[in-house]
């Protein structure tokens, strides 16, 4: 009974959902950074139960598959398109990290040149992803 409830309700609620976003003076990000303990301790307590293992396992593959198939696949391209502008802007920060390489010289399959050119770009995206 409940479970079907909420079904119903969720399925007309989507403009008291948006209108619930738009309206609101409450400032998630600040808010979510002030409980940052919070969530570590419970990050903490949640390891420590062996509840992220746990969790995975009752629900497996199958359940991994079912749920990425009903709830994912529609939504996929949608997201996608709709953050391909951040998604630009948090890439490019990248840009010069990836091209970091290009000047080394190239060897043959396997040799040291080609995984000092690896290694370059590695230890570049790396600085970048630290300094942000």
């Amino acid at each position: 009974m409940s479970a079907q409830k909420w079904v119903d309700r969720a399925a007309v609620a989507t403009s008291d959902y948006a209108q619930g976003v738009t309206t609101t003076n409450k400032d998630q990000s600040t808010r979510a950074i002030a409980a940052k303990k919070i969530y570590q301790d419970s990050l903490t307590a949640s390891f420590a139960r062996d509840a992220y293992a746990k969790g995975l396992a009752k629900s497996g593959q199958a359940g991994w598959k079912e749920g990425a198939l009903k709830k994912g696949a529609d939504r996929y391209a949608p997201g996608v398109s709709a953050s391909s502008a951040k998604y630009a802007a948090n890439s490019g920060k990248f840009d010069a990290a990836r091209a970091a390489s290009e000047n080394m010289p190239r060897g043959v399959k396997g040799s040291p040149q080609n995984l000092n050119k690896v290694t370059t770009v590695v230890n570049a995206l790396r600085a970048v992803k630290l300094a942000a």
